[in-house]
């Protein structure tokens, strides 16, 4: 492909820029450069964006010759960067990178180009004295970020000095799953780089998964330390990377070492199978590590193998000494953990076969516990595999019932198998009150919300006012009811509900996220039904995550019960992310609710939550009005508190 005509195209416009937009309609040498660049804009869809906005440029009745002038101009520029990235020896594969879903029409946002200006300077400067305001930007003006000016420079932000920013980049460039980006991540890479060259790494993998795998293993070569983890970890795309995994596990050490077996372990492939099976003879502790998150289909037989041999020294293990008892302790934990995420009747029946010898296991746990004082982590269950990052649950006990019952529920999020689903159900007695294992509930809950039942009315039966007249056992249902919803929440950008978790492990940081879509069409019902439980922020939560967002009538209705419930609660700052997501636009109140329950707040705190009210600016300023003149006159009151300062703060805001 000739790309001689968009050099030229570019030329041509930064010399109109110089000369200026009064002398654009008798400028024939960008008219000329515009006409040799047409063919060019069947070639990918971002060159027949550039042809659009030059034809607009060139229009008599263009209504923003400079706006348009610097649009042309701005996306001309970063084409030609792609074009510098991409160009190697051979055939250039520009077109490759603009995949054909791709929506071209995104790529420039209509905004002011003072806002956009002011965004780009703030991921691009050095600093966390931006951070709030690019926050803040990004969860009320979410359409900006998909401009692709706002996605280089989001490329640039991977390398902040401020940490908390350069996070929130490599979230958002992944969410988003723009392709057409890689090109930017790609340009400039330093494998023996730092945490913005890993940073590019993980958003690269993400969005180009196997068919970046050549750039992984061309950079293996000469990266170190995390960015080697980091190249490691992404090999586990590509099934044929089976073989340079093997030559790695003779040459890594350290976490590296353990990393590469991890992406084995992964990987559904009979010469794996057989390598693990050979590890398990010398070293079963080892290959239960490995196999802890993995769900393919061969680590379920060899889970199931190691149980069983564990099985037959639970059964002597009266006469063993305190030394094999202590040991078996631990076998007992790796086990149950190696069995998350794992389906079929084989784990199945592991589960009963635990659950069989429930007061034996239980015995043994407390004796291991009551002997080291309570000192030893491994002397109880840690169950939680998944969080939703609210640790409202106890993450040990000595019960290996509860552990079974959090385990089978988390791995029903990752892994909707048919056989665990029957399993939970199973083990909850098939829902009958009055028989029901209570810690079974979250998972059997988790199998109504999978499989689109009417879960409301099923729920409702589960927990009556009074279950055996005592309501200490309705309180525990609910409670595992709502541990069940916790990982229920509505997708806003493919418009659904996902059942989603993230893995507690810190070391497993590559996988810290599992989710997958669910259907259930009863979640007005469930909403209505939590809103019938005793109020609490912790069922509000619930509802706020239950809302189907692109549903106007419910968004009302929880609006109002959200701006109702901030005006009350001692803290209302996640209520006012749920109001914004509602859409609401009332915050008469909000400001001063703040203020009551905060008296010491200083002015930038307040000026931060200020600016995250709903509503719209003039309504923001007058509630920021508002409570300066009830400082001023002592009905709010506060120490030490600027006034002065929160109206400069507010101005600035208000006028950028």
């Amino acid at each position: 492909m000739d790309t001689k005509p968009i050099y030229e195209l570019r030329g041509r416009l930064r010399a109109a820029a110089m000369a200026g937009t009064s002398l654009l309609s008798e400028d024939f040498r960008l008219r000329h450069a515009y006409e040799a660049f047409k063919p060019l804009e069947t070639a990918s869809p971002v060159f027949a964006k550039v042809g659009q906005l030059t034809g607009q440029l060139l229009s008599p009745d263009c209504p923003n010759m400079q706006g348009a002038l610097l649009d042309t101009l701005s996306l001309a520029d970063a084409v030609i960067c792609t074009l510098g990235t991409v160009d190697v020896p051979g055939k250039v594969d520009f077109t490759e990178t603009i995949h054909e879903e791709t929506n071209a029409g995104s790529l420039i946002v209509n905004a002011p180009y003072s806002v956009l200006k002011e965004l780009l300077e703030a991921l691009t400067a050095s600093g966390g004295g931006h951070y709030g305001y690019v926050c803040e930007m990004h969860d009320n003006h979410p359409e900006l970020f998909r401009d692709y000016r706002v996605k280089y420079a989001l490329v640039q932000a991977l390398g902040s000095s401020y940490a908390m920013l350069a996070d929130h980049a490599e979230q958002w460039l992944t969410e988003e799953n723009d392709k057409t980006i890689l090109p930017a991540l790609y340009k400039d890479f330093d494998p023996k780089g730092k945490k913005e060259m890993v940073r590019r790494v993980k958003v690269i993998s993400a969005l180009a998964g196997a068919e970046a795998n050549d750039f992984y293993v061309r950079r293996l070569g000469e990266a170190q330390k995390d960015m080697r983890t980091e190249l490691i970890n992404a090999l586990r795309f590509e099934p044929r990377n089976v073989t340079l995994l093997f030559e790695l596990t003779k040459t890594e050490k350290g976490k590296n070492k353990d990393r590469v077996f991890e992406m084995l372990a992964a990987m559904q492939a009979e010469e794996v199978n057989d390598f693990f099976q050979e590890l398990a003879k010398k070293k079963s502790e080892t290959v239960l590590k490995y196999l802890r998150n993995s769900t393919t289909e061969w680590s379920v037989g060899l889970v199931v193998n190691i149980f069983n041999k564990m099985l037959e020294k639970l059964d002597t293990i009266d006469n063993a000494s305190d030394k094999e008892k202590r040991a078996l302790t631990g076998r007992l934990q790796d086990i149950v953990r190696a069995m998350f995420g794992k389906g079929g009747t084989q784990i199945c029946e592991c589960y009963r076969k635990l659950l069989a010898q429930k007061d034996k296991i239980n015995t043994l746990l407390k004796e291991a516990w009551q002997e080291s004082n309570g000192t030893n982590e491994r002397d109880t269950f840690f169950y939680g595999v998944l969080t939703t990052g609210h640790y409202w649950y106890k993450a040990d006990v000595l019960d290996i019932e509860t552990a079974l019952g959090k385990v089978l529920h988390h791995s029903l999020i990752a892994n909707p198998d048919s056989d665990l689903q029957a399993l939970a159900l199973e083990l909850y007695q098939n829902g009958d009150p009055k028989k029901a294992n209570i810690k079974f509930l979250a998972a059997a809950a988790t199998v109504r919300f999978s499989n689109d039942e009417n879960c409301a009315e099923w729920i409702e039966e589960q927990i009556p006012e009074k279950v055996l007249n005592v309501s200490r056992h309705a309180k525990e249902r609910l409670n595992a009811v709502i541990e069940a919803a916790d990982y229920v929440t509505w997708d806003r950008k493919k418009n659904c509900y996902k059942l989603y978790g993230a893995y507690i492990d810190v070391y497993y940081t590559d996988y810290k996220r599992v989710e997958r879509t669910i259907e259930l069409p009863y979640a007005k019902e469930m909403i209505r039904w939590f809103r019938k439980q005793e109020v609490s922020q912790k069922i509000d939560k619930i509802l706020a995550q239950f809302i189907p967002l692109n549903d106007k009538e419910i968004c009302r209705e929880m609006g109002e019960y959200f701006y109702k419930r901030a005006l009350t609660v001692p803290d209302n700052q996640f209520y006012l992310y749920y109001l914004n997501d509602c859409g609401w636009k009332e915050c008469k109140g909000l400001g001063v609710s703040i203020v009551k329950n905060e008296p010491l707040i200083p002015a930038w705190s307040l000026y931060s939550q200020m600016i995250t009210l709903p509503g719209d600016k003039d309504a923001i300023m007058e509630e920021m009005r508002t409570v300066c003149r009830m400082i001023k006159n002592g009905e709010l009151k506060v120490k030490h508190f600027n006034t002065a300062e929160l109206e400069e703060y507010m101005n600035r805001w208000y006028k950028g």
